[in-house]
């Protein structure tokens, strides 16, 4: 039979502007998933394997910037959302997961697909809630108005994320024969925007901070793209440090500091700023990090609206609960700002005599993953998207933030920093976007994911770059696990294969580079147009690999001016 409080579900999703849903097969949601394949404004994509969905999911939501829908069976399926709903938490990212579930009764009774799935994602949701059985009586079918409308509103409020609506059903839950869906009008809870104020009090106060601080520095952390934030930032450039994280996206800002990893030096305490102010969510550089919790500014200002305090370097001294772009437009209007010359004339030194470090490096060193990243950088078009896989391959990005194209955006998993989803985020983001996209992965974060391509997306726009050292070699660059006698068998991940079956056995174009004279034969086509995926992979061993690392480490030490 068809369902009429899943019926109101879907309406109301559509109602409110969602049109996405990813699908993994069930019986138990046979009456959800049937549903939104019957509403005429959704599209539906079906991933069988619901941890890839989920992640696949996020990536879409990534760039449409509303929320898609998630819809599984009971049981362990889902559990399987788990990773990227703790993700999508901590990204921001608004996902509406959609479980369907055996009657109460069952559960804890030992039947078959029968978990407790209430509360399952704890609290990396924003709220879970649970349609009612019994939907005959017309308070309940008005509870199940109230319901769906409230999560809606939810993961679209600031903070955006992930909410969780679980539906026990009792069979039957197929429709009959002569039955037909119809979709009728629904009662909308529409929820206008509102803008928080600061005092005048208090807008006078922080003025006067940041008249009297002639050192100051604005730092972006994780966000996307905003053009308001980037016009402010132009303006703000002229008497205050910016610096952008490889994820802050805001590497059109004129002069703004960047690859900060290639030079933030003990000599730069002497040019910590008296005020600090930081937007978007995490760094991804530990030098960053030490170096800001080493070196307290007088005032530290993080701006960001909502209910969660992020201190994490230590020393913060004004949470402004504005949006950044409405708190930088304000401090883009003052006028008359006194600055430290020296300071800001440091910063733009460190930056031009660190990315001419930089290149002179790459010009002598040896063939390896970190310099395969960095020619592949270097001739990456305007306007691609480009997505990083944790581990190692972020860090070496933001080690090249300076070389990467003004106008190319960039993404990764840095909620919560895992490597299980990094290939299906790139594969949903690219396919909602339909823009030419980069992922930069490691050869054992591909591998966990390669369920990523066990579906029907178009990958056309998708391009790989795997750096394969045979397992992975992350934690012979940091100190600790390097150390221990058991390093081989508890740390590093051995492995023998390689993606050129993956590759041929899902359609997608491969080629396995060894040398330098290779790559650079290669990367011209696998930067181009094609009509599907396409694979380079880069291998390199691990020893050469550190020895590289080291050499670099060892040019980093080195003041700015010394060759």
């Amino acid at each position: 039979m068809i369902l009429p409080h899943i019926i109101e579900m879907v309406s109301l999703c559509a109602a409110h502007g969602i049109h996405h849903a990813v699908i993994s097969p069930g019986s138990r949601s046979a009456a959800i998933t049937l549903a939104f394949e019957a509403h005429p404004t959704f599209t539906v994509e079906v991933v069988s394997d619901e941890r890839s969905a989920a992640f696949i999911a996020l990536g879409m939501a990534q760039h449409q910037n509303k929320p898609v829908v998630l819809v599984c069976t009971s049981g362990s399926a889902v559990y399987n959302y788990a990773p990227a709903v703790a993700e999508a938490f901590y990204q921001e990212i608004p996902l509406i997961i959609i479980s369907a579930d055996r009657p109460p009764e069952w559960t804890n009774q030992y039947d078959g697909q029968t978990i407790q799935q209430l509360g399952i994602f704890g609290p990396h949701v924003k709220n879970a809630f649970q349609l009612p059985l019994e939907v005959q009586h017309p308070d309940a079918q008005w509870q199940v108005n109230r319901i769906v409308n409230e999560a809606i509103l939810l993961t679209a409020d600031f903070p955006r994320g992930p909410v969780h609506i679980n539906i026990p059903l009792r069979e039957p839950f197929y429709p009959e024969h002569n039955e037909s869906f119809d979709f009728p009008k629904v009662r909308v809870i529409r929820k206008p925007k509102t803008e928080v104020q600061l005092r005048e009090e208090d807008w006078q106060a922080l003025r006067k901070i940041w008249h009297q601080a002639e050192r100051r520095m604005i730092i972006v952390g994780q966000m996307p793209y905003q053009k308001s934030i980037k016009e402010s930032l132009e303006v703000l450039s002229d008497h205050v440090v910016v610096l952008n994280e490889v994820t802050g996206n805001m590497h059109e800002v004129t002069g703004a500091v960047m690859g900060h990893d290639v030079y933030l030096t003990e000599e730069c305490k002497s040019y910590a700023p008296q005020l600090l102010i930081t937007i978007g969510l995490s760094f991804i550089s530990k030098q960053l990090k030490h170096f800001l919790r080493k070196n307290a500014p007088v005032y530290h200002w993080h701006i960001r609206p909502g209910d969660r305090l992020n201190d994490s370097l230590q020393h913060q001294t004004q949470w402004i609960t504005l949006s950044p772009a409405q708190m930088l437009s304000r401090l883009a209007l003052e006028k008359q700002v006194v600055s430290d010359t020296s300071f800001k004339a440091f910063w733009q030194q460190k930056n031009r005599l660190g990315k001419e470090r930089l290149h002179a490096f790459m010009q002598r060193t040896e063939f390896g993953e970190f310099p395969a990243i960095y020619a592949c950088l270097k001739i990456l078009p305007q306007a691609w998207h480009l997505q990083l896989a944790n581990s190692l391959a972020v860090r070496y990005v933001n080690f090249l933030s300076a070389i990467i194209p003004a106008r190319s955006e960039v993404f990764c998993n840095r909620g919560t920093s895992g490597i299980d989803g990094c290939t299906s985020t790139a594969i949903g983001s690219q396919f909602a976007s339909k823009t030419n996209t980069l992922l930069i992965t490691g050869d054992v974060a591909f591998l966990y994911d390669k369920n990523a391509f066990w579906n029907d997306l178009d990958t056309r726009h998708l391009r790989i770059l795997i750096i394969n050292n045979a397992g992975g070699s992350i934690f012979k660059m940091i100190q600790g696990p390097k150390d221990q006698p058991g390093y081989d068998k508890l740390f590093q991940t051995h492995q023998p294969y390689s993606a050129e079956l993956t590759a041929k056995q899902y359609g997608l174009g491969y080629e396995a580079i060894y040398d330098a004279d290779e790559l650079q034969k290669a990367l011209p086509p696998f930067l181009s147009t094609s009509d599907r995926g396409l694979i380079l992979e880069v291998f390199s061993s691990v020893s050469t690999n550190e020895k590289i690392w080291q050499s670099f480490q060892q040019t980093l030490q080195k003041p700015i001016g010394e060759k």
